[in-house]
C-alpha cells in the first residue's frame, strides 16, 4: 500500500515536466495506468475490510475458546476433587461396612450359640420327660402284666372247680343208677331161683357197671374241646391279629384293638412290630391319652430310626407335645424332623406347623 501511495505521488509531480518533455498519448497512457492503479487500489481497499473483519471474529471465537477452555479446565479440577472426596468416602464406607459386617457376624455365632444352648437345655429336658414317662410306662406295663396273671390265675381257677363241680356231679349221678340196680336183681332173685339167678345177677352187675363208666367218659370229653381252643389262640396271636386289630381301629373300638397290636409288637416280626407300635400310639392319640403316645412313638424313633414310620412317629409326637400345650418341645421335634428328614412329606408339614407356632 505505501509504494503505490508513493508512485502516485510521483507522478503526479512528474507531471507537469513530462507533459513539457512527452506527447499527449504518453499523457493518455499514463492516466489510464492512473486509473488502473486507482482501480486496484480500490480492489483492495474492499478486500482488506471483510479480511479485517474475519480476522477480529477470529479473534473473537478464539478468545471464547479460551474461556471455555478455561472453564473446562476449572470443571476438569472440580472433578477431579469430587473424585478424591468420592474416593475418600468410599474407603470410609468400606470400612464401616466391614466394621458392621463383622459386628453382624459376632452376633449371629453368639445367637447361634444361645440357640445351640436352649436346644441342648430343651433336649435334655425332653430326654428328662421322656424317661419318666417311659419309666411310668413300664410300671403301667408291669401293672398290666401283673393284672393278667392275676386274671390267669383266677382262670386257672375257675376251671378247677369247675371241673370239681363236674365231678361231683358225675359222682350223684352214678349212685342212683347203682341203687336201681341193686333193686332189680333183687326182684329177680325172687322170681328166679337156684342157678339162673347169679348169672341174672352178673349180667345187671355188667350194665350197672358200664351206666356207672358212662359218667366217666363225659368228664373226659371236655378235653378235647380244650384242645381245640389252644389252637384257634395260636392262630389268634400270628399275624390275624394285626388285621383284626385294623378293623377294630376302624371301627373306632379303640379298647379293643390296643391289646392286640401290643401282641403283635411284641411277638410279631420287626417290620409288623414296628407297625403294631405305631398304631398302638395312634390309638393312644385318639383316645387323648397323649403322653402314653408319645412314649410309643419315642420306641420307634430310638429303636427303628431308619424304618419309614420313624417321621410319622416324629410329626404325630410334635403334635401329641402341642395338645399337651407344650409348644417349645414340639418346635424342637419338628426342627429335628426337618433336619434328619428333609426329603419326606412329613417334613413339609413340619415346616407349615412351625410357621403356625
Amino acid at each position: 500500500m505505501k509504494k503505490t501511495l508513493c508512485n502516485t505521488l510521483a507522478l503526479f509531480i512528474a507531471l507537469p515536466f513530462l507533459t513539457q518533455c512527452a506527447s499527449m498519448n504518453d499523457i493518455e497512457e499514463l492516466r489510464y495506468q492512473l486509473r488502473i492503479v486507482n482501480r486496484k487500489i480500490e480492489d483492495m481497499k474492499t478486500t482488506t475490510v471483510p479480511l479485517q473483519q474475519r480476522q477480529a471474529a477470529a479473534s473473537g471465537q478464539l478468545d471464547q475458546m479460551e474461556r471455555e477452555l478455561l472453564e473446562l479446565k476449572g470443571q476438569l479440577e472440580e472433578t477431579k476433587y469430587l473424585n478424591q472426596k468420592l474416593k475418600e468416602q468410599n474407603k470410609e464406607l468400606e470400612t464401616s461396612i466391614s466394621t458392621v459386617a463383622q459386628e453382624e457376624a459376632a452376633k449371629r455365632e453368639e445367637a447361634l450359640k444361645r440357640f445351640e444352648e436352649e436346644l441342648r437345655e430343651k433336649e435334655a429336658k425332653l430326654a428328662e420327660k421322656l424317661n419318666q414317662q417311659q419309666e411310668s410306662v413300664k410300671a403301667i406295663q408291669e401293672a398290666r402284666l401283673k393284672e393278667a396273671e392275676r386274671k390267669a390265675k383266677e382262670a386257672a381257677l375257675m376251671a378247677d372247680l369247675a371241673k370239681k363241680k363236674t365231678q361231683k356231679a358225675a359222682a350223684t349221678t352214678a349212685e342212683p343208677e347203682a341203687k336201681k340196680a341193686t333193686v332189680n336183681t333183687d326182684k329177680k332173685k325172687e322170681k328166679k331161683e337156684g342157678e339162673a339167678s347169679a348169672p341174672a345177677a352178673a349180667s345187671t352187675g355188667d350194665e350197672g357197671n358200664k351206666k356207672a363208666a358212662a359218667p366217666a367218659v363225659k368228664e373226659s370229653s371236655p378235653a378235647p374241646a380244650e384242645k381245640q381252643k389252644a389252637p384257634a389262640a395260636a392262630a389268634d396271636s400270628g399275624d390275624g391279629n394285626m388285621q383284626k386289630a385294623m378293623r377294630l381301629y376302624e371301627k373306632n373300638a379303640y379298647a379293643e384293638a390296643l391289646p392286640l397290636f401290643e401282641k403283635v409288637a411284641s411277638s410279631g416280626s420287626s417290620g409288623e412290630s414296628v407297625e403294631a407300635r405305631y398304631m398302638m400310639g395312634e390309638v393312644l392319640f385318639s383316645q387323648k391319652e397323649y403322653d402314653k403316645a408319645i412314649m410309643e412313638y419315642q420306641k420307634i424313633i430310638s429303636q427303628s430310626s431308619n424304618h419309614p414310620k420313624a417321621p410319622e412317629a416324629m410329626l404325630k409326637q410334635g403334635m401329641a407335645f402341642e395338645k399337651l400345650a407344650d409348644k417349645e418341645t414340639a418346635k424342637v421335634i419338628y426342627k429335628k424332623l426337618v433336619k434328619k428328614h428333609p426329603s419326606s412329606t412329613e417334613s413339609a408339614k413340619a415346616q407349615e406347623r412351625l410357621g403356625k407356632l
